[in-house]
Parts: C-alpha cells; sequence; structure tokens
C-alpha cells in the first residue's frame, strides 16, 4: 500500500516529534493512510487515545507490582481498554487490502506473547499521533 505525500510528511513529523523512537514506523503509516483514504479520522483519533492509555498503563503495572493496592483495578482497565482498541484496530483494517489486514492480524492480533508485545509497541508508535493531536489542536485554538 502506496502512503500519500500527505501521509508520508505526517509520518516524518511523527518520526521527529518521537525522536525517531517510533518502532512499527511503516505500520503507523499505513494506520494513517487507511484512516485518511477511508475518512476514518475519528476511529484513528480514538485508537490512538486509547492507545496512549494502554500504553502507559502497561508500563505503570510493569513498575508497582501485583502487591499494589489497586493492581486489579488497573489490571482490568488495561485488559478492557486493550481489548476496545483491538476492536478499534480491526474497524480501521477493514477497508484496508487483504494483505494488510494479514499482516496485522498475524502481527499484532494474534493471542500470542509476541504479538501482545509488538501490539504494545505499536500502541507506543500511536501515542505519538495521539501527542500530535494534542500539540496540533493547541496551535489551533
Amino acid at each position: 500500500m502506496q502512503l500519500s505525500t500527505q501521509t508520508a510528511a505526517l509520518l516524518n513529523e511523527l518520526d521527529a516529534l518521537s525522536r525517531h523512537k517510533l518502532t512499527y514506523r511503516d505500520d503507523l503509516g499505513l494506520l494513517l493512510e487507511l484512516a485518511a483514504h477511508h475518512r476514518d479520522s475519528e476511529l484513528l483519533d480514538s485508537l490512538s487515545f486509547l492507545a496512549k492509555f494502554v500504553f502507559r498503563t502497561y508500563g505503570i503495572l510493569q513498575r508497582i507490582g501485583k502487591d499494589t493496592e489497586g493492581y486489579s483495578n488497573l489490571e482490568r482497565e488495561f485488559r478492557e481498554n486493550l481489548e476496545k482498541g483491538k476492536s478499534l484496530l480491526r474497524s480501521l483494517l477493514q477497508a484496508a487490502p487483504s494483505d494488510v489486514r494479514g499482516h496485522f492480524e498475524t502481527t499484532y492480533l494474534r493471542m500470542q506473547p509476541r504479538a501482545l508485545e509488538k501490539l504494545l509497541a505499536l500502541y507506543y508508535d500511536l501515542s505519538w499521533y495521539k501527542n500530535w493531536l494534542i500539540d496540533n489542536r493547541r496551535t489551533r485554538e
């Protein structure tokens, strides 16, 4: 799937914003392109919001440990929002070519530990898109 000039420019901006720390830059570009091409920016915005929440929550869970008060509630929220994010990702991918859908399904959405690691890394990348949205809304107001 070819990226438009606008998507490539946005992806370059996100890469610079992240200080070139995007893990799955090309796949992030595909998601940006799908949202732009099918006018699903609201879906991508919602996905990026959940992605940022899930990624940050995962970090908190790793840091505080299972014996900490409130861990089980936070873990429940993490799991619920992880699944909501997967659902939004699948919705965004519905309009994608079958090879792109297959790639995302096998790389990020399978029920395997490695796929979860990759999904969290993709969510990290999506969190940069969320940061970009916040910064750009502020400058337009």
